[in-house]
């Protein structure tokens, strides 16, 4: 019997979001916080629970506050945001939190039991992208290269890792993509279904991450396009007629563009119920822009950010939080390929997205964008859309001096995977000579890179570099290292009988929680730096890669760890932590 197009659309999603909740559920309980969810767990709950968004202004508070609902429905968490009151915004932001948050998830409540509910949250937004992109290349390409399309996003390594953690990088991936597919199907008809997708995304992504904004005039660009063309402007709202006339099209352009600004604007204002100052204690107040090292810094930014919170334009937290995050990113430690800079490459993107992205996924990309290009008007009509919020993210990211990490990107990848498409599709032809025998080995080389990580996805590496292995050769941080492998160190430790270690450990999480025993050595732990001391040897020495090259760490530390590197480690885990047995100080 042959399946209907709707029977075969169903269960292709269906294996599809069995698939990749399996792979993303199964790979986040092995794996302990990454260095930034205790604080957008704790800011997402604050803000949900208590309405309070002093915790971690950098982001608007949507993606953490959906992240934190299952929080709702537990009982007996503990949180007392009291501590917050005596404290100065600065002391807090720069230091208080971050204790604030590790005592609160790890010392006065269970640690994984709020985090796996919270990071199952954003797999659910996993699944969402996964749709939209295989509903959007559906349209663009048909039913057979789009299941292909969704299978390469089903296995891509960098949205596998992102899409299961408590972070805002995902949530701005998603959000997105849904703002360019729904500015898509408006563009080729105007109707209310695709209006309210439009709105609904771009208001979400502006909640959820400053980011966001680059949508603005990503959004104004490609309704100024559509608004250009010659041809008509298909009108599905009541009796409305269709736009045959250029100035018609540029007046419903610019309705669109207002309608969303004025959606942005209360969505912001609901994110933080509605209210001026980021708590219930009037005297608590955020003033980064009186900071004298900020205005020197960004005088301009810094004026228009205190002339809008004077005149309560829009949140105290949000406009503070802008700023904060602002000044954050002007300078940097960041390590890459051996070489350490304080003001980052302009080149570290792209090199990080060649390296950290399936050759089979660049491969596609690459003649998909071609494919693309070598015909204008299919580049008007549907490429662009993809092609202007890739270039916009990834030049933005591109003049920041903030390389840190490839997640900075992650907007681009969706993009990627659909303009991959246009070979996917001309793959798959029957006619000329049938090329399938290349997809396939392109889907099987895929299939072969991500075997090779799974269930390490964080810590992915292309075999242009050797693999994940090899990896923190290159880049460290969230690109390998974000804090992720203290579960599998503690395995390691239990089956070789191993009750003591040493550790240099990058990362939030409680070595204490896991029930590892061991000696602090410089790098760690942040929240109790007294219990910091040399090496107890001889015995076991951890150290996260990321502590191993010491992009961190002043001279003195990162010379003392260098020495490892020459060594062959007795154990790898996760590809993040590096485990070598010593008998005596090896930096001397």
């Amino acid at each position: 019997m042959k399946l209907s197009e709707r029977h075969r659309f169903a269960i292709c999603l269906l294996i599809f979001g069995i698939v990749f909740i399996a792979l993303t559920v199964g790979s986040y309980v092995r794996e302990s916080a990454t260095w930034d969810e205790p604080q957008h767990l704790i800011a997402g709950y604050s803000a949900l629970k208590f309405h309070d968004y002093r915790t971690d202004p950098e982001h608007p508070p949507f993606i953490r506050m959906w992240a934190a609902l299952p929080l709702l429905g537990m009982n007996g968490i503990k949180m007392d945001l009291q501590e917050i009151d005596p404290v100065a915004s600065a002391s807090w932001v720069m230091g208080g939190q971050f204790l604030f948050c590790h005592d609160t998830l790890y010392v006065s409540n269970d640690a994984d039991h709020l985090l796996y509910a919270a990071r199952f949250m954003i797999v659910l937004l996993g699944v969402l992208l996964g749709v939209l992109l295989f509903c959007w290349a559906r349209e663009l390409f048909g039913f057979w290269p789009a299941a292909v399309v969704l299978g390469f996003y089903t296995l891509e390594p960098n949205i596998l890792a992102h899409c299961r953690l408590v972070t805002t990088d995902f949530g701005v991936t998603c959000f997105a993509f849904g703002v360019a597919y729904f500015l898509w199907r408006t563009a080729r008809r105007l109707s209310v279904g695709n209006l309210f997708g439009l709105a609904a995304f771009f208001t979400l992504a502006q909640a959820s991450k400053f980011s966001a904004v680059l949508l603005g005039p990503v959004v104004l660009a490609l309704l100024v396009v559509r608004a250009c063309q010659e041809s008509t402007w298909p009108v599905r709202i009541g009796k409305l007629t269709d736009l045959s006339t250029r100035w018609k099209r540029l007046s419903a352009a610019a309705v669109i563009i207002a309608a969303l600004a004025l959606a942005a604007w209360v969505a912001i204002w609901a994110a933080y119920d509605f209210r001026y100052l980021p708590s219930a204690a009037p005297n608590w107040r955020m003033e980064f822009h009186k900071d004298p090292r900020i205005l020197q810094r960004i005088p301009t930014l810094t004026g228009v950010v205190a002339w809008v919170d004077e005149h309560h334009l829009l949140p105290n937290a949000y406009n503070e939080g802008f700023l904060l995050g602002q000044i954050k990113a002007q300078r940097r430690s960041a390590f890459l390929a051996g070489s350490y800079r304080l003001d980052g490459w302009w080149w570290f993107f792209p090199f990080a997205f060649l390296i950290k992205t399936p050759i089979s996924v660049i491969v596609l990309f690459a003649a998909g964008v071609i494919l693309a290009r070598s015909h204008w008007q299919r580049l008007v009509d549907d490429a662009i859309y993809a092609l202007l919020p890739l270039a916009a993210f990834l030049a933005a990211a591109m003049l920041t001096k903030l390389n840190i990490g490839l997640r900075h990107i992650l907007p681009v990848y969706p993009f990627a995977l659909l303009l991959s498409g246009y070979a996917i599709t001309r793959l798959c032809a029957e006619r000329p000579k049938p090329l399938r025998p290349i997809l396939a080995a392109l889907c099987l080389f895929a299939i072969v890179e991500f075997v090779l990580v799974c269930p390490h996805y964080l810590a992915f590496f292309n075999q242009f570099v050797g693999g994940p292995r090899h990896g923190h050769q290159y880049l460290v941080d969230s690109n390998a290292d974000w804090g992720q492998d203290l579960k599998g160190l503690k395995q390691w430790m239990d089956q070789h009988d191993v009750h003591h270690i040493n550790l240099s450990y990058f990362g939030t999480a409680d070595p204490d929680y896991y029930g590892i025993d061991c000696t602090y050595l410089p790098g760690g732990p942040f929240y109790d730096d007294k219990r910091v001391s040399g090496p107890n040897l001889p015995g076991f020495v951890a150290v996260s890669v990321t502590n191993l090259r010491g992009p961190y760490f002043p001279a003195a530390t990162r010379d003392m760890y260098k020495p490892l590197l020459d060594r062959e480690p007795a154990a790898v885990i996760g590809y993040s932590i590096c485990v070598y047995w010593v008998d005596q100080p090896w930096w001397q």
